[in-house]
Protein backbone atom coordinates (compact mmCIF):
# COMPACT_ATOMS: atom_id res chain seq x y z
CA UNK A 1 0.00 0.00 0.00
CA UNK A 2 3.15 2.24 0.16
CA UNK A 3 2.61 3.38 -3.46
CA UNK A 4 -1.61 3.89 -2.91
CA UNK A 5 -2.29 7.79 -3.30
CA UNK A 6 -4.51 9.91 -0.80
CA UNK A 7 -7.79 10.97 -3.09
CA UNK A 8 -9.82 12.24 -0.09
CA UNK A 9 -9.30 13.39 3.25
CA UNK A 10 -11.70 14.41 6.05
CA UNK A 11 -12.38 14.46 9.71
CA UNK A 12 -15.72 13.54 9.68
CA UNK A 13 -15.70 9.66 10.25
CA UNK A 14 -19.43 9.35 8.87
CA UNK A 15 -18.89 10.93 5.39
CA UNK A 16 -15.24 9.11 4.91
CA UNK A 17 -17.29 6.08 4.64
CA UNK A 18 -19.97 7.13 2.41
CA UNK A 19 -17.05 8.12 0.01
CA UNK A 20 -15.45 4.94 0.72
CA UNK A 21 -19.01 3.01 -0.11
CA UNK A 22 -19.49 5.31 -3.64
CA UNK A 23 -15.66 4.10 -4.94
CA UNK A 24 -16.08 0.53 -3.94
CA UNK A 25 -19.26 0.72 -5.90
CA UNK A 26 -17.51 2.10 -8.86
CA UNK A 27 -15.04 -0.76 -8.62
CA UNK A 28 -12.50 0.98 -6.82
CA UNK A 29 -10.37 -0.56 -3.80
CA UNK A 30 -10.10 1.65 -1.43
CA UNK A 31 -8.32 1.87 1.98
CA UNK A 32 -9.13 3.78 4.99
CA UNK A 33 -6.18 5.53 7.23
CA UNK A 34 -7.80 7.19 10.39
CA UNK A 35 -5.18 8.97 11.81
CA UNK A 36 -7.91 10.42 14.28
CA UNK A 37 -7.12 6.82 16.39
CA UNK A 38 -5.41 7.21 19.52
CA UNK A 39 -2.64 6.14 18.34
CA UNK A 40 -1.91 9.59 16.22
CA UNK A 41 -3.49 11.98 19.13
CA UNK A 42 -0.48 14.45 18.94
CA UNK A 43 -1.40 15.54 14.70
CA UNK A 44 -3.31 18.87 15.55
CA UNK A 45 -5.73 18.27 12.47
CA UNK A 46 -6.28 14.72 12.15
CA UNK A 47 -8.06 13.25 9.51
CA UNK A 48 -9.26 10.10 8.09
CA UNK A 49 -8.04 9.79 4.25
CA UNK A 50 -9.08 7.37 1.64
CA UNK A 51 -6.21 5.87 -0.43
CA UNK A 52 -6.46 4.09 -3.79
CA UNK A 53 -4.11 2.40 -5.99
CA UNK A 54 -2.49 4.91 -8.63
CA UNK A 55 -4.35 3.70 -11.68
CA UNK A 56 -7.79 4.59 -10.07
CA UNK A 57 -6.82 8.04 -8.92
CA UNK A 58 -8.40 10.03 -12.06
CA UNK A 59 -11.28 7.74 -11.97
CA UNK A 60 -11.99 8.28 -8.13
CA UNK A 61 -11.35 11.86 -7.83
CA UNK A 62 -13.77 12.13 -11.08
CA UNK A 63 -15.91 9.99 -9.27
CA UNK A 64 -15.95 11.86 -5.79
CA UNK A 65 -16.24 15.44 -7.66
CA UNK A 66 -19.38 13.88 -9.52
CA UNK A 67 -20.99 13.00 -6.72
CA UNK A 68 -19.69 15.73 -4.46
CA UNK A 69 -18.68 14.22 -2.42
Amino acid sequence: MSNWVVVYKSNNTNNSHIVKSVLEDNGIDTVIVDKMDSMHTHLMNAEIELHVSPENVVKAKHIISKNEL
